[in-house]
Formats: C-alpha cells, structure tokens, sequence
C-alpha cells in the first residue's frame, strides 16, 4: 500500500509517498513530474513561496519513512537502480559504504564517469557579459565566477535554463593556446575583454 508524507519544511503543501512519487496540494493533489539529473538521480524542481527549490527523490523518500539514528549522510539504492525510490530500496548509508556498493555493482564507473563530466564542464574558462553594455569578463572556471558574482546559478545560463545573473549572460570559452593567453594578458592585465554581448 502506497503512503504519503508530507514533505519538511513546505507547510504541508508537498507530499512524498513510500514509493517515490511527489504530489502538491497547490495543484489539488496532483503527482509532479520529476527528471533525472546528470548522475541519473530522480530529481524535483517546484517554486514555493516564490522561491526555487529543487529535491532528490530518494533522499526525500529516506527522510520521510527511514529512521537514521546514526545520523548517515548518504542514501544508497539497495538495487544499484537511482529510478527505484521505493522505500523498500533505499538505506542510509556512511560515505565509505556507499562507495563499497557501488563498486560491488558496477555502479563506480558510470559514477565516475558523469563526476568527471561534471567536474570538467565547471573547469572549462567562460566570459561573462554584461547585457547592457557589452562588457566582458574572462573567467578560468565556472567556479571562479560563482565566487566573483557569490552566484550559484552561473550553470543554468551556460545550460540554458536561464537568461541572465545579475545582469550579465554567460558562455564557454575555448582553452586558448598559451602563446595566445600571454599576449591577451599582456593587452588586458586586468582580465576585462570588450565585446558585444551576442545574445
């Protein structure tokens, strides 16, 4: 039998039931629709209160229905599958035996491989540019210009999901040889390139 609970912190206006389905109580109980992120976890997005905010089903699902007295940071997929949340599937567990799992069912690579991916597309350099007036601003990471910006968004316009932060639209660079960077910081030390926006 399926049951429902409702949600932390959301006032009662989101439920989440033993078999990973999410519905809201903003939309007379409807089932939400949920998408896999690039790990392939099942993953929420839902605006409340005017705010974003954005869930993995299965950590939903555990904190809801799996006591973790030990306080375990990690919810492991007993069958190795991140599209079955059913409770009956899922366990906290430490770092190191989500890890162990992982390898035992060849899990790891598929991981590593979409870490890796990840971890990549954040090194590549991108601009920033500002919408109004052009200006542009080199970056060597997509973490560099979070920090610049204290901005966690910076992802979602280079993916599209956005149009702008704080002012500015973001694109990826190409890794330029290094003769080029040399004579680029020689004519701009300050690291700001003018152009057009684009866009």
């Amino acid at each position: 039998m399926e049951i429902w609970k409702p949600i932390d912190k959301t006032d009662g206006k989101l439920e989440v039931s033993s078999y990973g389905r999410v519905r809201s109580f903003l939309r007379d109980g409807r089932i939400l629709r949920v998408q896999p992120d690039k790990k392939g976890y099942l993953r929420l997005r839902v605006t409340l209160e005017r705010q974003k905010r954005s869930y993995k089903i299965h950590r939903l699902v555990a904190q809801a229905f799996i006591p973790n007295p030990l306080r375990l940071e990690q919810v492991n997929h007993i069958d190795g599958d991140k599209s079955n949340n059913c409770v009956s599937n899922l366990e906290w567990a430490s770092n190191i035996e989500n890890a162990h799992h992982a390898i035992s069912t060849g899990l790891w690579s598929g991981v590593y491989e979409a870490s890796q991916k990840v971890d990549n597309a954040r090194k590549t350099p991108i601009s920033a540019i500002n919408a109004r007036t052009g200006e542009r601003i080199r970056f060597e990471s997509v973490s560099d210009a979070e920090r610049h910006f204290n901005s966690r968004h910076i992802s979602d316009v280079l993916n599209g999901k956005r149009q702008h932060v704080k002012g500015y639209c973001f694109e990826r660079q190409e890794v330029m040889p290094d003769a080029v960077q040399h004579s680029m910081a020689a004519a701009a030390k300050t690291g700001r390139i003018y152009g057009t926006c684009g866009r």
